[in-house]
């Protein structure tokens, strides 16, 4: 069992069933109150990959009101939501109630991850273990949570994950630390006893203790024949972050060095379990699960995590999509595809979709101009000799074609020197003439001795979801758009 699902978290942990997972290591957001983002592939462009920005809005009282009637309902797990309940209650206590400033940010973060911290003790073995990334400013509230959910007799270690990096000058220490919480299930769990070198002031041979004969005292001796070089790991770890300069990163946010999640499963997951990771951003967790023979599943909610896993999966284990492991949670039928469409926690997502079926990249922000895609190459000019680019752009509309749309297209077709225009509707039928009309009067452009209209048409429906290559009929581009392969339904 290989997967990755695109979606909320909680409504994919909701839908699986208890008692499978052997071992979560996850990183979710700090409430850092930062906006992180990811540089686009082959391209020095950045969007926004997602916000760690945190505020008491109608999300968070949504989610609260979720935990509650989660509490109220018999057979739902309720004695875990029952507790996280009154935990909430204390930090409302605590917080004054606030709806604004660091408090209200902090009520709102600890009423996102809360029934998410419930849905992963649930899905743990009773020999389960899980392992919560975080930093100082949400570990201690988050320590309290994990104790009421998990039991504070399940709980074993605050893991310092030490590095070193740049810093600037501020009047304080250096922050140099992430926390690490390790907790498990139950009192019996997986555990490979982890080593470390040990320290060189250390004794270098085995010592014990005897009974000398004739004075009846207990002595020391030492093994001069055993060498002992490693004792049992610290709850310390001190692991180098990956510099600008490492091959292992992908250029995407928050990125973690995979040895360090390497360790965890190691040490609390045997050959073939099945680690989770419900935040798993660029799949670091999965790479580490692969590398150690585990089974493994990923859950993220951003488009941007898609690519740089895909990419990860295959340089590093030559894993593929749909061969080798499935993909959830993208739209594989036009139902889907609506729904994608018209979800709001998932905004333009469906507009990202669209774009990078045409092998275009997605905009820093859908919406700029009436551009959603883009992807500049390069034609042969015969009168220059030499290469010149060639500036493909698209938009994208979930209501269909209209003419005005289409006219307005080619107004921001023209302020971005575009030589290619690609207009997607979801569902949208078949060009009509006056549609023919607008793209005749566009002409067209002549690229290794061919002619592409400058204005094209492609409709999301059906023919496409039952035949992808079908795409290559509605759109004529400089290269042969290469169908994605075809997934069974995620939910």
């Amino acid at each position: 069992m290989k997967r990755i699902y695109f979606g909320d978290n909680l409504q994919v942990m909701s839908e699986r069933d208890s008692e499978r997972v052997d071992i979560i290591c996850t990183d979710p957001p700090f409430n850092s109150g930062v906006y992180y983002n990811v540089f686009l592939p082959n391209s020095k462009a950045q969007v926004t990959a997602f916000k760690d920005i945190w505020i008491w809005d109608d999300a968070a009282i949504e989610n609260r009101d979720y935990v509650r009637n989660q509490a109220e309902r018999y057979g739902c797990y309720p004695e875990a939501y029952q507790n996280l309940e009154r935990c909430l209650q204390g930090y409302d206590f605590v917080l004054d109630n606030a709806a604004t400033g660091w408090q209200g940010a902090t009520r709102a973060y600890m009423a996102f991850m809360g029934p998410r911290i419930v849905e992963m003790h649930r899905l743990l073995k009773p020999t389960g273990s899980i392992y919560l990334h975080c930093d100082a400013t949400m570990s201690h509230y988050l320590k309290v949570m994990m104790d009421a959910v998990f039991g504070q007799a399940n709980f074993h270690n605050e893991i310092i994950w030490s590095y070193r990096r740049w810093s600037g000058k501020s009047k304080r220490y250096q922050r140099m630390h992430d926390c690490i919480l390790f907790y498990t299930k139950g009192a019996d769990y997986t555990w490979n006893e982890p080593m470390e070198p040990k320290a060189e002031s250390s004794p270098k041979y085995r010592q014990y203790k005897v009974i000398d004969a004739e004075t009846g005292q207990m002595q020391n001796r030492i093994d001069t024949s055993t060498v002992v070089d490693t004792t049992r790991m610290r709850d310390v770890w001190e692991l180098s972050r990956m510099g600008p300069a490492s091959k292992e990163r992908l250029g995407y946010p928050t990125q973690k060095p995979r040895k360090l999640y390497e360790r965890m499963i190691h040490a609390s997951s045997n050959e073939e379990d099945i680690v989770l990771d419900p935040f798993c951003g660029c799949g670091t967790t999965l790479d580490a699960a692969e590398a150690l023979n585990r089974q493994w599943s990923g859950i993220d909610i951003t488009i941007f995590a898609l690519e740089p896993v895909q990419r990860r999966l295959l340089e590093q284990h030559q894993l593929r999509p749909g061969r080798d492991y499935e993909i959830f949670g993208y739209p594989t039928n036009l139902q889907e595809a609506k729904k994608l469409s018209r979800d709001h926690k998932r905004p333009h997502d469906f507009e990202r979709w669209a774009v990078t079926r045409l092998g275009l990249e997605p905009t820093p922000a859908s919406g700029d101009r009436g551009i959603d895609g883009v992807l500049p190459t390069l034609k042969w000019d015969p009168r220059k000799m030499e290469q010149a680019p060639v500036n493909v752009v698209a938009q994208v509309k979930s209501n269909g074609y209209s003419v005005s749309a289409i006219r307005d297209f080619r107004t921001a077709m023209r302020d971005k020197n575009a030589d290619i225009g690609v207009f997607i509707a979801l569902d949208g039928g078949n060009p009509t003439p006056r549609m023919r009309e607008q793209q005749e009067a566009e002409g067209t452009i002549e690229h290794n001795g061919k002619q592409y209209y400058r204005l094209q048409f492609w409709s999301v429906d059906d023919e496409y979801f039952n035949n992808p290559e079908s795409v290559n009929r509605s759109v004529q581009l400089p290269w042969r758009i290469e169908p994605a392969y075809k997934l069974d339904r995620g939910f």
